[in-house]
């Protein structure tokens, strides 16, 4: 029996095209309207699970006394509140 052998084919990489270099994209940083006040994001001293956890209390509660709402409100409702209790400053209990 003889053996079979395919024939060789030479196959080239397909060639690059020429692209054009992404636009910039304006950010927060771009120039603002004179006048206009930019505010940093500050570091929160809570996480995304202690929110889910105030806005899962909220909606229980809402619920409970038949109140109208949905959960984004909740979390919005969330967020707020520990914005609030974070900005307090921190009490300290004299001995």
């Amino acid at each position: 029996m003889a053996k079979k052998t395919e024939p060789k084919i030479k196959t080239t990489a397909p060639a690059k095209k020429a692209t054009k270099p992404a636009a910039k994209k304006k950010t927060a940083t771009a120039k603002a309207k004179p006048g206009a006040k930019v505010t940093q994001p500050k570091a929160s001293a809570y996480t995304q699970d202690d929110v889910a956890l105030r806005a899962y209390f909220i909606a229980e509660k809402r619920r409970n006394h038949g109140l109208p709402g949905d959960e984004h409100g909740d979390w919005v409702e969330a967020v707020r509140q520990l914005a609030e209790e974070s900005a307090k400053p921190k009490k300290t209990k004299k001995a």
